[in-house]
């Protein structure tokens, strides 16, 4: 397997380091409406979506999602540091350059991340 250029790592980093700050940025918002938003829903949102708890869930689950996004951010930012950025994880084959431009972060090629998507895997 081909090892990614220091142009390509360099890029993949700036990449990863711009997402890392804007996911922050996002949370840290996501964080304030939430606790800002204690009691404050209005009539119609309550008719609409039931609850402010249920809302409130909602919006708290957001937040782990984007949470999880900038843990594996960061396991990406490591795996450029120790040299197996690029690699699949399962396979140990190589994951396609417009994967890692689409999403900077994967830790699988597209054939082992749809097995572990499916149970297939065994590691998560």
């Amino acid at each position: 397997m081909p090892k990614p250029s220091k142009a390509a790592l360099k890029k993949h980093r700036e990449h990863l380091l711009a997402l890392l700050q804007h996911l922050g940025v996002k949370i840290e918002r996501m964080e304030d409406s939430v606790l800002r938003s204690d009691g404050e829903t209005s009539a119609d949102e309550v008719d609409e979506f039931g609850s402010d708890t249920y809302l409130q869930e909602f919006q708290v689950g957001l937040i782990e999602n984007e949470d999880e996004i900038r843990r594996q951010v960061f396991e990406a930012l490591e795996r450029i540091e120790t040299g197996t950025y690029g690699r699949c994880e399962a396979c140990r084959g190589e994951i396609p350059t417009r994967r890692l431009e689409a999403l900077p972060y994967a830790r699988y090629c597209v054939s082992c991340q749809q097995k572990a998507e499916n149970g297939e895997l065994g590691d998560d």
